[in-house]
């Protein structure tokens, strides 16, 4: 890798130096985009470690932010908790906190307040390492592919939200593949919250108060039930109803 050198970029380098020399991922660090590349990660780490008052010793401490394994899904389902501890941040919510399950027990990934509401996110990444049924369009293709966590996080939400008392629960995608985040719009995604809603007998959003979807391009696309738009988050501005997640 050359163009660049890594000590621009300290926040980068502390949790990515050893990923970057050791391991071998033109994927996600293309080498001719991989300064800029960098450059988000420094702005985007240095935002995150504010948001949450922490440091990085303490951030890099949690096996999901520890990424010296070579293990490129851990680094984009980690990376994609960061993206949405980000976007809470810049939509208004205070209080951010990683939530650490009690062990043997599932759990949301993040916690945070509006308007004294507390919520209780899960975050589930959409990673380079999978691939969307061939023959499908992308809408299809993603549907099925967050079909298949809806009802685990359904389950994670509900037992963080009785323990720490959160009045909203929320699923958020982190869609790192390329073509829906590109070609998919917000008419797209409000179908596949519509499946995701009732899809035959199968109720995939059951317990579940509203979904935020982050693309790969940065943008978003967040639904909430009756439940959920009592936080009326700053800056939505796609608050399409939910309508049987109750």
């Amino acid at each position: 890798m050359t163009g660049f050198d890594l000590d621009d970029f300290p926040l980068a380098s502390y949790f990515l130096g050893t990923y970057l020399s050791k391991c071998h991922d033109e994927t996600n660090f293309p080498r001719r985009e991989i300064a800029t590349i960098l450059d988000r990660y420094e702005a985007l780490f240095e935002s995150v470690l504010n948001s949450l008052s922490a440091t990085r010793e303490q951030l890099k401490a949690r096996t999901e932010f520890n990424f010296d394994s070579c293990d490129a899904a851990n680094l984009e389902g980690g990376v994609a908790i960061l993206r949405v501890v980000q976007a809470l941040r810049l939509r208004g919510f205070v209080d951010l906190t990683l939530v650490t399950p009690r062990k043997g027990e599932e759990g949301a990934d993040v916690t945070a307040r509006v308007k004294d509401i507390r919520v209780c996110v899960e975050v589930k990444a959409v990673t380079n390492q999978s691939r969307g049924r061939n023959g499908l369009f992308f809408e299809d293709q993603l549907y099925e592919k967050v079909r298949m966590h809806a009802e685990k996080a359904s389950r994670q939400l509900a037992a963080s939200a009785k323990l720490l008392n959160c009045s909203v629960k929320l699923v958020a995608y982190v869609v790192n593949w390329f073509a829906p985040s590109i070609y998919l719009a917000q008419s797209d995604y409000q179908r596949i919250v519509n499946k995701l809603e009732k899809h035959g007998a199968v109720e995939s959003l059951q317990g579940i108060d509203g979904v935020l979807f982050i693309t790969k391009m940065g943008q978003e696309f967040l639904f909430l039930n009756d439940v959920g738009k009592q936080i009326d988050i700053k800056g939505t501005t796609d608050k399409s109803t939910l309508t049987s997640a109750q």
